[in-house]
C-alpha cells in the first residue's frame, strides 16, 4: 500500500447520494398516482414532488405530505379504505427520506448501513400506527358503515395533544455552556 492510500478510510458498500432523492421521488410518485387520484391534486402533488427533489431545503416535501393527506380526506373513511393506510406509511416514508435529502448531498457517497436504524424505527412505528388506525377507523364508523361524530372529536384531541407536546419544545431556550452570559447589546 502506498502512503496516500493508507490514510483513506475503508467505507465498504456505498451508493451515490442522489439515490436518496431517487427513493423519495419513487415513493412520492407512487403515492401521487394512488392517493391523489383527481387531475388537479395529482398535478399539484407531482409539482411538489419535483420541487422537493430539486431543492430539498425549500421543505416542499412537507407541503406534499399535507396535499396528499388532504386528498385522502376527499374520500369516505372506513376500515376497508386502503388510501388511509397507504397515506400513513407513505407520509412517514416521505418524511424520513426528505429528512435524509436535507443532509445527504447528491454527489456524496452514502453507506446504506447507516440508514438501517432509521428503517428499523420506521417499521416499529408503522406496525403500531397502522394497528391504531384500524382500531380508530373501526371505532369511528357505525355498524351501518356511516361516519359518526368521533372523527372530529378525535381530530380535535390530536391537535390539542400535538400543541401540548410541541409548544414546550419550540419555546424552550437554547442551552448555554457554563459561564457564558447573555450578550448585553
Amino acid at each position: 500500500m502506498s502512503g496516500a492510500n493508507a490514510t483513506e478510510p475503508v467505507l465498504g458498500v456505498t451508493v451515490p447520494g442522489w439515490t436518496v432523492r431517487a427513493l423519495f421521488g419513487a415513493i412520492a410518485l407512487a403515492l401521487c398516482l394512488t392517493v391523489a387520484d383527481s387531475g388537479f391534486w395529482l398535478a399539484v402533488s407531482l409539482a411538489l414532488t419535483a420541487a422537493a427533489v430539486a431543492v430539498p431545503r425549500w421543505l416542499t416535501a412537507w407541503f406534499l405530505i399535507g396535499a396528499l393527506a388532504f386528498t385522502v380526506l376527499l374520500h369516505p373513511q372506513s376500515v376497508g379504505e386502503w388510501r388511509v393506510y397507504a397515506l400513513i406509511a407513505g407520509a412517514h416514508a416521505l418524511h424520513l427520506t426528505a429528512s435524509w435529502m436535507l443532509v445527504v448531498p447528491p454527489l456524496a457517497r452514502l453507506q446504506p448501513a447507516v440508514l438501517l436504524p432509521s428503517l428499523l424505527r420506521f417499521v416499529i412505528v408503522q406496525v403500531s400506527v397502522q394497528l391504531a388506525a384500524v382500531g380508530l377507523l373501526a371505532l369511528t364508523t357505525s355498524a351501518g358503515g356511516g361516519a359518526t361524530v368521533w372523527p372530529a372529536v378525535l381530530t380535535g384531541v390530536a391537535v390539542v395533544a400535538l400543541f401540548l407536546v410541541a409548544a414546550p419544545l419550540l419555546l424552550r431556550r437554547p442551552h448555554r455552556p457554563a459561564g457564558q452570559q447573555d450578550d448585553p447589546r
